[in-house]
């Protein structure tokens, strides 16, 4: 198995998301930011710090339209923020925020989100008999990114949606 994929599938990941564009003109530096942007008034409606989300993105171009559009995995918002309202807040700031159509969705282990975003690496990763690494590193181009509050996650760190006071710690 991809060790990405299985890394990532700790996640306990709160939303799934694709972000159009209305504009194929726009650079991916452009594209980035507007996710960003996204990110941290999402974050500010619900008092969490932009540095504390959790999110796996990836870009892609459609299957049959060739236009480029953005997938998210999105975690680190406390429990009360896991309703529909808050999938269409998701939506109306992306819209607001100059973006194409949304579609945000509360997020299902059962329908493998994961699995959706990182598409392809797993058959990618048996191909280079499981050094994807080694096959990627000359010109490759890594479509996913990751915040880097994943890393504590699945490292186990940090719990999503929990907040600890200064000074408490996890019984060890």
């Amino acid at each position: 198995m991809n060790p990405e994929l299985y890394a990532l599938s700790l996640v306990e990941w709160q939303f799934f998301a694709s972000l159009t564009f209305k504009s194929e003109r726009l650079s991916d530096a452009v594209r980035t930011r507007m996710f960003f942007a996204l990110m941290r008034r999402q974050a500010d409606n619900f008092g969490v710090h932009f540095l504390k989300t959790i999110w796996c993105l990836r870009t892609e171009s459609g299957e049959s339209t060739g236009r480029i559009h953005h997938h998210a995995l999105i975690a680190g918002f406390p429990e009360h923020a896991l309703t529909k309202a808050t999938c269409f807040s998701f939506m109306k700031i992306w819209e607001q925020l100059g973006g194409g159509m949304a579609r945000v969705s509360l997020y299902s282990p059962l329908l493998d989100g994961v699995g959706y975003v990182l598409k392809g690496g797993d058959e990618e990763y048996r191909r280079a008999g499981g050094d994807f690494y080694e096959t990627r590193k000359f010109g490759g181009r890594c479509d996913v990114m990751l915040s880097k509050s994943v890393f504590g996650v699945i490292e186990g760190r940090r719990s999503i949606g929990v907040r600890r006071r200064r000074g408490q710690r996890e019984a060890e």
